[in-house]
């Protein structure tokens, strides 16, 4: 069930941070370089940028705590990287097109941990 919540929830952070409306570049270089960009929801992504698009190492922050820090391709979640949960909880490991898809590992804030291959965000057993 926890698995099935996590999916759910990565599938709409995904989508508000997709479709939220944009206040723009705050600081640095937003088309190609290293930049700031608040939303307006003030979800902040801070990092490399190639053609307009979240392209290379960032730090993705949602006002509800959620933090992402890792590698993106054409805007999306791709790469090495980990997110980290408002209660603690990270999961640290691959991540292609949003979700995790590769190994890794979830660690839940009282330091129980899952680790394996990932598909589309849920762990294979």
């Amino acid at each position: 069930m926890k698995k099935f919540l996590i999916f759910i929830f990565l599938i709409s952070l995904i989508n508000s941070s997709a479709f939220g409306r944009s206040t723009g570049c705050k600081e640095g270089n937003c088309e190609n370089g290293f930049g700031k960009w608040i939303y307006t929801d003030k979800t902040t992504y801070e990092g490399e940028w190639v053609a307009t698009k979240k392209e290379g190492q960032g730090v993705e922050t949602w006002p509800n705590g959620y933090i992402y820090k890792g590698e993106f391709k054409n805007s999306q979640w791709s790469g090495k990287g980990v997110l980290t949960f408002p209660d603690g909880s990270t999961y640290d490991g691959e991540w292609s097109k949003g979700f995790m898809n590769g190994q890794g590992t979830f660690t839940w804030a009282d330091g129980k941990q899952k680790s394996g291959t990932w598909v589309n965000g849920k762990l294979q057993e």
